[in-house]
């Protein structure tokens, strides 16, 4: 009887403290912990393949240096839960309890790149000394990854290793690996296809029909041979002063039919009809009914008959009419 009496003082005791704590005081001291013992950080960035029990929290810690986590791969980030930072307290009886039971960490691994155009730039250079060519390649990789993520203690160097080449195919495959010396931390194969390139003036911004080609509206593209059109422009000299014959795009390839000669006689122009023999020249003069370019044929006519002729244009103000056509000139 005096053990059951004994037993419910207990029970009542109990209640009347938890009933008595004030509304968020779990919740306060919580908070109080954090304010006087330890801070834990919110993001965190590691170096080294381990997270670390001193990298979580702003203070200086005891057996800071003890690894608690395996740290992500360089470049990408893990999240430490709430139920994992509890499982520290208990076991490093840390002098910090969670805010809430959502708080983490994010913990981050620092890395370093080695760019994707040095890794094109090895890769192209390799396959040259194959070849045994100093033209230029274009390649494409089809196999294999070339973004070659490290780690900060790595140094960021490459070596092309084991180059292989199909000439059927025109394929190839390659060892990338980093660092250049050393113990290979990546030792990775990519492959695709390569193909000698050539380089084709093309045209730097868009161009109007009609509009003419100024050496400063061109540049270079590199083209693969396989891909060269049969009348494809290869000289600069091909466009300078031509007009366009319809809308051309900037860094397109372009065509002989793409192009015409400036016309040096425009339609209604008054010009100097000309018939020429060994022993005399004719003159007379006319209109120009079209336009045309030095060495075009081009319809005009003579103001003096009214007569339709056509005649081949010499430059910006003669038109030379064959002799069959003399009589009209009268």
């Amino acid at each position: 009887m005096i053990r059951f009496a004994f037993l419910m003082l207990t029970l009542a005791l109990s209640a009347w403290l938890v009933f008595s704590m004030p509304a968020g005081a779990e919740e306060l001291d919580a908070t109080a912990a954090a304010e006087n013992g330890l801070t834990l950080k919110e993001n965190v960035t590691v170096s080294d393949d381990v997270v670390r029990l001193g990298d979580l929290f702003e203070q200086p810690i005891s057996l800071g240096d003890s690894p608690v986590a395996q740290a992500p791969l360089p470049g990408q980030t893990i999240v430490l839960d709430n139920r994992f930072l509890r499982s520290l307290i208990r076991a490093y009886s840390l002098d910090w309890a969670p805010a809430s039971k959502y708080q983490r960490v994010l913990v981050a691994r620092a890395a370093q790149k080695i760019d994707p155009e040095q890794v094109m730039s090895q890769v192209k250079d390799a396959l040259r000394d194959t070849l045994g060519t100093d033209k230029e390649v274009a390649i494409a990789f089809d196999v294999g990854d070339i973004n070659l993520v490290l780690p900060t203690s790595v140094e960021p160097t490459l070596a092309v290793q084991d180059v292989r080449f199909d000439p059927n195919s025109q394929r190839f495959a390659v060892q990338l690996v980093v660092p250049a010396s050393g113990p290979a931390l990546i030792n990775r194969t990519v492959a695709g296809s390569v193909h000698e390139t050539v380089q084709l003036p093309v045209l730097a911004r868009s161009v109007a029909p009609g509009e003419v080609i100024q050496l400063p509206d061109l540049d270079w593209m590199a083209v693969r041979i396989d891909r060269i059109a049969a009348n494809a422009v290869t000289d600069p000299k091909q466009l300078v002063g031509m007009t366009a014959r319809r809308p051309l795009r900037s860094g397109q390839m372009l065509r002989m039919s793409d192009v015409a000669m400036a016309p040096s006689i425009h339609r209604g122009s008054m010009i100097t009809l000309m018939v020429q023999t060994e022993n005399m020249t004719l003159t007379a003069q006319g209109r120009a009914l079209e336009d045309a370019a030095i060495g075009q044929p081009i319809r005009v006519v003579n103001t003096m008959s009214n007569k339709t002729l056509t005649g081949v244009v010499k430059d910006a103000t003669t038109v030379v009419i064959p002799i069959a056509g003399a009589i009209a000139l009268n």
